[in-house]
Parts: C-alpha cells; structure tokens; sequence
C-alpha cells in the first residue's frame, strides 16, 4: 500500500468512527502512531532544552489533550487530525514550558530554543509569548496557523503538509513565508 492510498484509508476509518464503529477509531490511532511518534521525536530533537519528555511521552499527553474531554472530535481528514495532533502536541510542550519557566530559580539552559523559527525571528523566544502569536495567526488565517504548527510543532515537509491539507508544496511554501514574517513583526514588536 503506497503512502497516498495508506493516507486514505486513515481517512476512511476516521469517518468510519464518526459514523459508530468504535474499532475504527482504534485502528486509526494504530495506524497513525509510529507516524506520530516518529514526528514527536523530531520535534524533542529540534528543541534540544526539552529534557523532561519523551517522544512517547509527547504523543501520549497529546492524545489525552485530543481524546481526555470524553466526545470523539470530528474528522474532516488524515491532514485534519494531524493538524489536531500539532496542536496539541504544541500546547504540551508550551505547558512544559511554562512549568519550566514557573519554577523558584529557572536555569539558562531551561530556555527554550526553537531551532527553525528561532533562526528567522531570533535566538531565543519566549514559548508563552509564540503561543499567543500562533493563537492570533489561527484568528486570522486559520490555514497558516496550521501550516506552522505541522511544519515546526510536527516537523512535516512542505510536501507532506500539502498532501494532508489537500494544496499544493508551492502554496505551503508561500504560507510557510508569509507566517513566518508575520510571526517575526509579532514576536519582535
């Protein structure tokens, strides 16, 4: 099974589930953990400051911020619930931040790097202060905000983010550039 029929089947089981069938759900979850978690790592070795959680770890608290609140959400797609999993996988690492951040004495090496967006914005960020911009960018472009959160939150290829949001490398690019700026003046204003 090549990758975009493997993407499809996701996508069947998810509407599968929002139609009643429990075990789809389930298999969906099977299906897209390695992927997830493979993600999960990625993002824990870009942000090297981040030494209390493991990439299961960030799955697993991402999955109770997604399933903890009891009703299963709507899926609209593979991408859609990648999209969910970026966001919550963000809003972990921005908790274990503030908890960081929150202690008596915070060490220097507490700080958290963000290694792509750092590069452009600047050499630290405070992680609080992201998530508010990425709150405000989700207002107002609600697809650039995703594009951000699967591209650094997830670290997905422009490719790979375009097959899940159904657009064009291209046009994830030009978001991917467009967000970037916008999140710069934000963080630097």
């Amino acid at each position: 099974m090549n990758t975009l029929e493997k993407q499809a089947e996701v996508t069947r089981l998810l509407h599968s589930a929002q139609a009643g069938d429990p075990d789809a759900l389930d298999e969906a979850l099977r299906q897209m953990y390695g992927a997830l978690h493979r993600l999960a790592g990625a993002q824990l070795r870009q942000n090297s400051s981040e030494r209390t959680l493991s990439a299961t770890a960030l799955v697993n608290e991402a999955y109770l911020k997604v399933f903890g609140g009891g009703g299963t959400p709507e899926w609209e797609n593979r991408g859609h619930l990648l999209g969910v999993a970026a966001r919550a996988m963000r809003e972990v690492l921005v908790d274990s931040a503030r908890r960081r951040q929150a202690s008596k004495r915070p060490q220097s090496v507490d700080r958290i790097e963000l290694s792509e967006i750092s590069g452009a914005l600047a050499h630290q960020i405070d992680y609080a202060a992201l998530l508010e911009c990425m709150e405000a960018l989700e207002q107002i472009d609600p697809r650039q905000a995703s594009i951000v959160s699967m591209r650094f939150f997830v670290g997905l290829t422009a490719e790979q983010i375009g097959a899940a949001m159904g657009i064009s490398p291209a046009t994830v690019q030009r978001e991917w550039r467009l967000a970037r700026a916008w999140l710069q003046r934000e963080l630097e204003g």
